[in-house]
């Protein structure tokens, strides 16, 4: 949160206080994070007792979370609450470090909090349907998700999450549908992967035969999108050309495990590639 909000105001801030919190600024525009803690810290020092603080301990705890002193971070978003336990910028930001600290719970409170006080809130909803899909909760994940899209529009984690959701119960037209979304809003040669196999394991590639090669004229050095080839032309029952897209997808680079489940012939061990010399 910028400080620049301080300004307008009731409390009376000195002209020293507002060129620290302004420097704070210019620093964490700059991503010199060093140097806004060091000022922001200087900024408390100099006023304990402002009513403003809070809007600084924020930006403290921000700091702090891009330096990974989540410890630190999550102490300044909590002296920040003590004063403002209604702000949802603070619980937002702590609910974000929580994340990066690997603190799942923690953060759901927060998010479900902030929401509580706020429905409207844009990333709290987003996190928490991702987090809550994450979780296994596809009632609750789709509750945000339909509350997020029909206020803020479509948005490719969203999308995604939600074709996840879909290829879990089995719903293998809405998945891909969700997937395509996802890929149209930001195209990516993973998650095109991802609609792929998604396609394949439910017997549907075929389906998806002009987006691959859409996918392999804009990525073409991406092993994930030859095999998904190599697996289509199995399905065609073209063995020449599956098995030279699968030494094209060994040679471009592709998760090992992903390829001896598809490459793997039933009741005999997957082949296994080894680059030792004998």
């Amino acid at each position: 949160m910028s400080f620049c909000a301080l300004h307008s105001g009731a409390q009376t801030l000195t002209a020293t206080y507002v060129q620290l919190a302004d420097s704070a600024d210019r620093y964490i525009r700059q991503e010199r994070w060093a140097d806004a803690e060091r000022v922001i810290v200087k900024a408390l020092r100099h006023e304990p007792a402002n009513k403003s603080n809070y809007l600084l301990w924020s930006n403290l705890g921000l700091v702090r979370t891009n330096m990974e002193n989540y410890d630190g971070a999550i102490e300044a978003y909590d002296i920040g609450l003590a004063s403002a336990p209604r702000s949802t910028a603070l619980l937002s930001n702590r609910a974000r470090t929580y994340i990066a600290k690997g603190d799942v719970g923690p953060a759901m409170q927060d998010l479900d909090t902030a929401l509580a006080l706020d429905s409207t809130l844009q990333w709290p909803r987003k996190m928490r349907g991702l987090l809550r899909a994450a979780k296994g909760d596809a009632t609750g994940a789709m509750a945000d998700f339909s509350a997020y899209t029909e206020r803020y529009g479509e948005d490719a984690a969203v999308s995604e999450a939600e074709g996840d959701i879909a290829t879990a119960s089995g719903d293998v037209d809405t998945a891909i549908g969700r997937y395509r979304a996802a890929y149209r809003l930001e195209p990516d040669a993973a998650l095109l992967g991802k609609a792929l196999l998604t396609s394949y394991l439910f017997g549907r590639i075929e389906d998806m035969a002009d987006d691959l090669t859409e996918g392999l004229k804009k990525y073409p050095r991406d092993g994930m999108l030859y095999l998904m080839r190599a697996m289509l032309n199995k399905t065609r029952f073209q063995t020449t050309a599956m098995e030279q897209d699968l030494k094209i997808a060994r040679e471009f680079g592709v998760d090992e495990n992903l390829y001896n489940r598809l490459t793997a012939t039933p009741g005999k061990s997957p082949e296994k590639r080894s680059d030792t010399k004998k």
